[in-house]
């Protein structure tokens, strides 16, 4: 096991935050092109964002693209872009119902959506529990997903071969499990993670829940990165200096500005998600 450590030379505070009208639910980002992929957890569709302008396109995955029940939502968590010119978006693999993959062609604007069950059961039986993938950093031949442990139960980055996207079979890799430190006395767990430079940036909530299907109150958060063996954070700040209880659930880096962006999940329907800019220090 990794234990993170709290570095106090490291600094991550919100400078600035936005509603998403709109778009709830908001589960991970992705940087293409000048613009913001931002990705629900409860409906077959995304939506670019124009982080300046804050102009926005939807853009559906299946079907008609509505905000779903939870017991019928994809749990779309974890996206990256690749394989080749396409974003991959992953379920959680937390129920039977959030096993999907979306695959969005950035050229042609193409979506093919297909059934990962093979790789979720590769990554349940290594981890020897369901999974619950809340990030995923594709590095040349493999895929790095990011499992949100709850409560007492650790998270765990688990390797496969990249080929696992392409219904090539599943070649695991191995796992590593970290401790990632606590905030207001709740376990911090993994709620996305994102490559800058040849480093991994995460991100990690304190969320009071015993599983993966209930929401529970948020007492804290943290940006995060693995340095070779090790891994180290800083907690999350409000632009006020306070600690941050928002539920950050997408990280994404624009490397010509170095400009950290993460959107929020506030848990509830009636609330849309929130679009953050992240500044950090000691992180580059």
């Amino acid at each position: 096991m990794i234990k993170a450590s709290h570095d106090p030379r490291l600094r991550a505070r919100i400078r600035s935050s936005r509603p998403l009208h709109g778009l709830r639910a908001g589960s991970a980002l992705v940087w293409h092109d000048q613009r913001l992929l931002v990705i629900q957890d409860d409906a077959f569709s995304v939506a670019w964002v124009d982080p300046d302008s804050g102009a926005m396109e939807r853009v559906t995955l299946a079907g008609g693209g509505e905000a779903l029940p939870k017991a019928q939502k994809p749990d779309f968590e974890a996206a990256f872009v690749g394989p080749g010119r396409a974003v991959t978006i992953l379920g959680s693999g937390s129920a039977e119902t959030r096993r999907y993959k979306a695959s969005l062609d950035l050229d042609a604007g193409r979506v093919h959506v297909a059934d990962l069950g093979a790789l979720f059961d590769a990554v349940e039986a290594r981890l020897g529990i369901r999974p619950n993938i809340e990030g995923a950093v594709l590095s040349g031949e493999v895929l790095r997903l990011f499992h949100r442990g709850a409560g007492a139960g650790a998270s765990a980055v688990v390797n496969v071969a990249k080929n696992a996207l392409e219904g090539r079979g599943v070649e695991l890799f191995g796992q590593v499990v970290y401790d990632l430190g606590f905030a207001g006395g709740v376990p911090l767990h993994f709620t996305d993670a994102t490559a800058f430079g040849g480093r991994t940036l995460y991100l990690a909530v304190a969320e009071g829940t015993p599983n993966a299907i209930d929401d529970g109150p948020v007492v804290g958060a943290a940006v995060g990165f693995f340095a070779g063996d090790q891994a180290r954070y800083a907690l999350l700040e409000e632009p006020s200096g306070e600690g941050s209880c928002r539920k950050v659930e997408g990280i994404t880096l624009d490397p010509a500005r170095k400009t950290i962006w993460a959107v929020t999940d506030p848990d509830d329907p009636e609330r849309p998600a929130e679009l953050c800019e992240i500044g950090l220090e000691g992180f580059f």
